[in-house]
């Protein structure tokens, strides 16, 4: 036996855009939903996305026995891993009919309000009914109270409740929820043109490519990988895990990056004159030249606050595209991203001898020259993985 099950898309951002612009980027948003979805081997689900007043509305058919866990991965997936999404919310859908509004509202209710708890309804209603939003709350929540208050011992708490029961109409239908899970925020990725991402094994560059994922631009990561370096050290295993999230995220049926020899930059440098600066400014120098036949809307990479003056780099060379520092003045231990757990700085910043020689003032840095010639022999590839 097949059912329907039904999650509401909400996108914050894109309602202060106006009605062409979001109506584009809603469908952007919807695509990427089924791309990211595709991606992370939702296949035995049959889903349609449709957009009802700010809302998109992913309905899934799916077998009633692995309906629920299925329900819960796509509701962890889109809340982890799509720029745009505000907040999602499994649905029950009724009739605007009183009676069948209450009474889905009790069979929720009944599942899920816990003993011992406060409760609310919150209603938001469009279109024309015998009832008001107010009549809404103050029916149902009646309901409620009568059908469970002595055998649970429940409250009413209009202002801090344990258990909201939110109830949306329009017209003839109506959905009926009590979750509200957050979501990344931002634009959807591909709204905001392309940027290469810097990448050397630090929290703070890939940070960076998270937030301008966010900000509604496509990311092409480029690794700067050092294997197994005497002198350094090595950062393979955390870009291994900072491209499978970046895999995850990009809404992309091929994901795509660029590995760059590290350590032989690095070497050519040497480890005496090594500075963040001249670290940042060879990385991106050698980014424009991996992209120099494409189209790209700017660089991004992260930075050391102590550090960031020094560290922007010298406006000698007229750049392709902008460079972004995106977590610059921030504290990246604050910002909500999905790089917290399980992951540590390798090499880059405080591990780096260059984090303590920025600070410094008599190191003589590299010439224009030496770097133009550590650019021209740097060596890197194209990697197309069909999973990371």
């Amino acid at each position: 036996m097949r059912t329907l099950s039904e999650i509401f898309v909400r996108f914050g951002e894109l309602g202060l855009k106006s009605p062409p612009v979001r109506r584009r980027m809603e469908k952007r948003l919807a695509a990427n939903i089924r791309i990211v979805l595709e991606k992370a081997g939702i296949e035995d689900a049959k889903i349609t996305i449709n957009r009802a007043w700010a809302r998109l509305i992913v309905t899934l058919e799916t077998q009633q026995n692995s309906n629920e866990s299925l329900i819960q991965k796509i509701i962890t997936i889109l809340t982890q891993n799509v720029a745009g999404i505000t907040s999602v919310s499994h649905v029950i859908r009724s009739s605007s009919d009183l009676d069948e509004i209450k009474k889905t509202a009790l069979n929720l209710a009944k599942e899920n309000l816990k003993p011992g708890k406060s409760f609310a309804v919150r209603a938001r209603r469009l279109g024309n009914h015998d009832y008001s939003s107010q009549d809404l709350e103050r029916l149902v929540g009646e309901v409620l109270f009568e059908s469970l208050s002595k055998k649970r011992n429940l409250t009413v708490n209009l202002t801090n409740p344990d258990y909201t029961l939110s109830i949306e109409v329009k017209d003839e239908e109506a959905f009926i929820f009590d979750q509200k899970i957050e979501g990344i925020g931002g634009l959807p990725q591909g709204t905001q043109g392309r940027l290469n991402s810097i990448l050397r094994g630090s929290i703070e560059d890939a940070i960076s490519g998270f937030l301008m994922s966010k900000r509604g631009s496509n990311i092409i990561p480029i690794a700067f990988v050092l294997k197994n370096s005497q002198i350094f050290g090595t950062n393979e295993n955390e870009i291994e895990k900072q491209l499978k999230i970046f895999n995850l995220m990009q809404p992309k049926k091929h994901f795509s990056y660029y590995i760059v020899d590290f350590a032989q930059i690095l070497q050519e440098i040497e480890i005496d004159r090594l500075q963040c600066s001249t670290c940042d400014k060879i990385c991106i120098a050698i980014s424009e030249r991996i992209s120099e036949d494409q189209h790209i809307d700017g660089f991004c990479l992260g930075n050391a606050k102590d550090t960031i003056l020094e560290r922007i780099p010298e406006s000698g060379r007229n750049h392709l595209a902008p460079v972004y520092y995106p977590v610059i003045s921030l504290d990246p231990t604050k910002i909500s991203h999905p790089f917290k757990e399980n992951f540590s700085s390798e090499f880059c910043l405080s591990q780096c001898p260059g984090y303590e020689n920025q600070k410094k003032k008599e190191i003589k840095p590299p010439s224009l020259k030496e770097i133009e010639r550590i650019v021209a022999s740097a060596n890197f590839s194209l990697i197309e993985p069909d999973k990371i």
